[in-house]
């Protein structure tokens, strides 16, 4: 090729390139005319003046935290049998607190602990869901929910869940767990008078700016006490800071961070929400509630998630069941329960387990062990389970 042509290809290349960067500066500035004559679109917003955006903004976008948006849930059934069957204490209280963390590791939404060995099983029924619902609650707000009780003795040697919702000291999010404390009936009265605050362990208590959720979500009534009654009382909530409060959150960490002299702030607040709504708005796994089934049957009913009570997927874990993920295709659901038996398996306990569930599976069809404990197979039966399917 000769200097003439390579010189004309070239600038040939040059005008061409001049020409679009020509439109794309012509088109940017139309946009521009454009948007200036458009009324701008306001961020949507929620009832307590926070903007989804803010919403996502001031959530890390990390494990834990990091999810998408969902109200679809999960759901695994336990025998009671499982705690029945160790020798001793220390370690019953060990394997409780791994159960709990494989639930957390997971995101499983709920346990039912059932009923498998009769009466002398109602105890530790019992004895199994307090330390759940115990390993379950934040640490700062343990203090507040549970007496001393000589089935907790041995919680110190529980792990912790480290959930999203057990936030340390250097870490907040919008939502927070908190403790609203009841009042005696008698001070009724006195309501258009009294401010109603939610503990949530921050660096003060967040007013709560509608009192009349306590009782809309969570069936509460705030004066709900004998007014001879010298105990103290306290309900769980859920709380969603307002906008200024999570600003005031982010100051404080900041200093904290710097290491300077945290300085004082203005009042918090926040607004009561349903414990479901960090997960079904923002992604976030907000820990799971644990139900007690009187016997076998009982597992079947009274789904927390929705008004019938009823699951729209079941399925059942045994190692006479399908293979999966091979034979077992997982329809789209809603909430799905997840049944475990005892160390015998299902089969020990009903006569046939296939009529009560929509799929009977084999979770790990490649054991080499004569049986599973039921432990072990909740952690192999959500890790297979999850491998292959994601909410």
């Amino acid at each position: 090729m000769d200097d003439e042509l390579t010189f004309n290809i070239v600038r040939s290349k040059k005008r061409v390139k001049e020409r679009w960067t020509a439109e794309a500066k012509e088109a940017r500035k139309k946009n521009r005319a454009a948007a200036a004559q458009v009324e701008p679109v306001e961020a949507p917003k929620r009832s307590n003046d926070v903007s989804m955006i803010q919403l996502f903004r001031e959530i890390p976008q990390r494990v834990p935290f990091r999810g998408k948006p969902t109200k679809r849930t999960v759901s695994v059934a336990l025998p009671v049998s499982l705690v029945y069957n160790i020798l001793t204490d220390e370690l019953r209280a060990y394997v409780i607190g791994h159960i709990a963390r494989a639930l957390t590791i997971y995101g499983v939404h709920e346990v039912v602990l059932y009923n498998d060995i009769g009466p002398e099983g109602v105890e530790w029924q019992e004895y199994f869901a307090l330390n759940m619902r115990y390993l379950e609650t934040p640490q700062y707000l343990r203090k507040y929910m549970f007496p001393i009780t000589n089935h907790l003795r041995h919680a110190g040697l529980q792990n912790p869940l480290d959930a999203p919702h057990h936030l340390r000291t250097n870490e907040w999010l919008p939502y927070r767990e908190g403790v609203i404390k009841l009042e005696p009936k008698g001070m009724a009265k006195h309501a258009s008078s009294l401010s109603m605050y939610a503990e949530c362990s921050l660096f003060g208590r967040i007013k709560v700016m509608n009192p009349d959720a306590l009782m809309e979500i969570y069936g509460v009534e705030w004066f709900c006490l004998e007014d001879d009654d010298d105990e103290e009382v306290y309900q769980r909530v859920t709380i969603l800071l307002d906008s200024g409060s999570m600003g005031e959150c982010k100051r404080r960490w900041k200093e904290q961070k710097a290491g300077t002299s945290v300085s004082s702030g203005t009042e918090l607040a926040g607004k009561i929400v349903p414990p479901d709504e960090p997960q079904s708005s923002a992604g976030l796994y907000w820990g799971y509630v644990v139900r007690e089934a009187e016997d076998y049957s009982a597992v079947f009913t009274g789904c927390p998630f929705n008004e019938s009570g009823i699951y729209d997927y079941k399925m059942g874990t045994s190692e006479r069941g399908d293979v999966y993920p091979k034979e077992v295709r997982v329809p789209n659901f809603q909430h799905m329960l997840m049944v475990l038996g005892p160390v015998n398996g299902l089969e020990s306990i009903t006569e046939n387990p296939q009529a009560d569930v929509d799929a009977y599976v084999n979770f790990c069809y490649n054991q080499r062990s004569r049986t599973i404990r039921t432990e072990e197979a909740l952690t192999i039966c959500l890790s297979q389970f999850f491998a292959h399917y994601s909410l």
